[in-house]
């Protein structure tokens, strides 16, 4: 009997810790997503304050191509510190699916700026680059995490070596965002992930930041 007894107890505690597990784990991934909430309010306004800001010059009979870059650029930087919180975020295990969402929102704002970034360049094709990058965000395999990590370590090289000639959108493929669906099709983009370089030239490769140099506009 002493046994059972034991038995019962051990296995009431078992259950009472393995739900208290359960509650933490779903209260910090809920204080996690209230604080990507935030971020994602605030870059939204932004963005959409980008693209109302985009609209008005394009209409303008001189367009001023230094001022439209000078908004996108702003917006792009603010967007890719962003991204790197998200990243933070991202590196802990998912309880919910809130965290997949929340990334949806902001794989959106970043289809956005692209799409802003392909009118502007139609208008001032000479002033910066737009490379693009799109990766698997859910369940990569150990090869294509690998071969994403060492890709993205080659983008931002590119973006710390040229500065504002750069505007870098990062973007998750896999994320069901059907405005990016349309510029996959658009562009024929099939493979992941890959880099897109001023919707002209694309590779699934590991190249390096020579390679990339050469599609530049410099």
């Amino acid at each position: 009997m002493d046994n059972k007894h034991a038995f019962w107890q051990a296995f009431v505690i078992a259950v009472i810790i393995f739900m208290a597990g359960i509650m933490l784990g779903i209260v910090f991934e809920n204080s996690r997503t209230s604080k990507l909430e935030g971020f994602y309010r605030s870059s939204e306004t932004e963005i959409f304050d980008v693209q109302l800001t985009g609209n008005l010059l394009a209409n303008t009979l001189n367009f001023d191509c230094s001022t439209a870059l000078e908004e996108n650029i702003k917006f792009a930087e603010r967007i890719y510190q962003e991204a790197r919180t998200l990243e933070k975020y991202d590196e802990s295990n998912k309880i919910t699916e809130d965290i997949i969402n929340i990334h949806k929102k902001y794989d959106l704002l970043r289809t956005m700026l692209w799409i802003n970034m392909i009118e502007f360049q139609k208008k001032c094709p000479k002033e910066t680059n737009t490379v693009v990058y799109l990766y698997q965000y859910i369940e990569p395999s150990i090869e294509i995490q690998a071969k994403q990590n060492t890709m993205s370590k080659i983008i931002l090289e590119l973006k710390k070596k040229y500065g504002d000639k750069v505007i870098l959108i990062p973007i998750a493929y896999d994320t069901d965002v059907a405005s990016l669906n349309l510029l996959k099709a658009r562009y024929e983009i099939k493979e992941f992930p890959v880099v897109i370089i001023n919707q002209e030239y694309k590779t699934t490769k590991l190249s390096t930041l020579e390679e990339l140099e050469k599609y530049m506009i410099l």
